[in-house]
């Protein structure tokens, strides 16, 4: 009888009060100081000494928390990820990335040095839109879903009113639900446009703020080495005040956490805080740096996510999640794990990742043909199975694959973060149990 795998135990949120967190599961029970003495002779082969423990442990185990063999996790798990592998059931997630044109050239992306006019012709527009339905069809689903991304998917504007036109006309012919998402830098989504696209239901848009001012005019640049953020903060001002769904995203070094905590003072001081979707920042991941995986940077990074995590949960700023929208409030495998998720580029061809759309080695089919679709590259060497007894492997599945083959041009490594997990899942749900269980309760 021993702990899972996947369990994390966290001593002392209050004295001689712990938790046992289940990363498997996504659920915690809170044990005191003898039951986690009484852990600790069992997964040493001791048997329960009286009648309350054995009924500890009988509570313990039928909840997931102990298990009496290492098949029973591998078992759970293997159940785990096949559930995962189906997304929201029902639902198509398609990512249309209707060019590689980005009107800006910022510092860290990985497309800053592609072919800066590759677009989707008007008869490749026509068998993307036609793939998608009969994919809907094919597949009996309920729900499209389809996020507008790039590139810049605002350089496009034509291909997106004209697609989020047919695909909504499609699905409420068919009874189902159209839900719509762009990521946008931001710099042409006027009202306007934004006017004209919610005539197909009322989309999100997400639109990326690198800090205050002095740090995002650093990193996110037109073409000719002009900073961005003014138009941008603008834009998204005129957004929130409108109604429109806008989430802000942000994208920072370790040293950066001031620079952010001063970009939401401004959007409180401009008084759409609370008019705004969410907030959520995330590391920045340069392909071209050597140290962005070794110990000291990890830790340096965890420490500004955990800060700057807490600074908006603080402020009410974070992000709701809405079923089936949001796909990285989802707490598991990424889409390219997903059944029913693709990426489609200019060219038409199919991908399971964004991050590696336009390599065409890596397309699993094309929307010109119906040959059968194959299995994605990033999965058929399944890198994730070196990862040995990881607690956080239910969630994370090796990582960003995509974004580690771009780093390094294989596919069979992992992305560790294990030590991001450790430190953000502490300061995550102890302050969820803490919350959920004050001490009054608890006692």
């Amino acid at each position: 009888m021993h702990l899972s795998r996947f369990v994390v135990p966290y001593e002392n949120v209050r004295p001689g009060e712990h938790v046992l967190y289940s990363v498997l599961d996504d659920r915690y029970i809170g044990i005191d100081e003898p039951t986690l003495e009484a852990l600790t002779r069992w997964q040493q082969g001791g048997p329960p000494v009286d009648s309350s423990e054995r009924e500890t442990q009988d509570v313990l185990l039928e909840d997931g928390f102990l298990v009496e063999a290492r098949a029973v996790d591998d078992e759970r798990l293997r159940a785990h990820l096949d559930q995962a592998s189906e997304g929201v059931p029902g639902t198509l997630f398609v990512t249309l990335m209707p060019t590689l044109q980005c009107n800006l050239a910022c510092n860290y992306c990985f497309q800053k040095d592609f072919q800066a006019f590759t677009k989707m012709s008007p008869h490749t527009a026509e068998a993307t839109l036609e793939w998608i339905i009969r994919l809907v069809d094919e597949r009996k689903l309920r729900t499209l879903n389809v996020h507008y991304f790039g590139g810049e998917p605002t350089t496009r504007k034509d291909f997106c009113l004209q697609s989020a036109k047919v695909l909504q006309s499609a699905m409420q012919a068919r009874g189902g639900t159209f839900i719509w998402q762009m990521t946008t830098n931001g710099v042409l989504l006027d009202v306007a446009f934004a006017e004209q696209m919610e005539r197909y239901g009322r989309g999100s848009y997400k639109i990326t703020l690198d800090g205050d001012k002095e740090t995002h005019d650093q990193e996110r640049v037109y073409r000719d080495g002009r900073g961005s953020f003014d138009v941008i903060f603008e834009n998204v001002v005129a957004l929130a005040r409108r109604g429109s769904r806008v989430r802000v995203g942000g994208n920072f070094l370790p040293h950066q956490a001031a620079s952010f905590e001063k970009l939401l003072d401004r959007l409180e001081t401009a008084g759409i805080a609370r008019l705004l979707d969410g907030v959520r920042f995330k590391p920045i991941i340069d392909e071209k740096s050597a140290c962005t995986g070794c110990p000291s940077q990890q830790k340096a990074e965890t420490r500004t996510l955990v800060q700057l995590n807490k600074s908006v949960e603080q402020r009410k700023m974070a992000a709701p999640v809405y079923q089936g929208e949001l796909l990285e409030s989802l707490l598991g495998p990424c889409e390219l794990h997903w059944k029913n998720s693709y990426t489609i580029d200019p060219e038409g061809r199919v991908f399971k990742c964004p991050a590696v759309a336009g390599l065409p080695d890596l397309a699993v089919a094309n929307v010109a043909s119906r040959e059968v679709e194959k299995i994605a590259p990033l999965l058929e060497l399944r890198p994730w199975e070196q990862c040995g007894d990881c607690p956080y492997m239910p969630v994370c599945v090796g990582g960003c694959l995509g974004g580690q083959f771009i780093q390094t041009g294989r596919r069979d490594q992992v992305a560790c973060k294990k030590q991001m997990f450790e430190e953000s899942f502490r300061e995550t749900i102890t302050r969820r149990y803490l919350a959920e269980f004050p001490a009054a309760d608890a006692a």
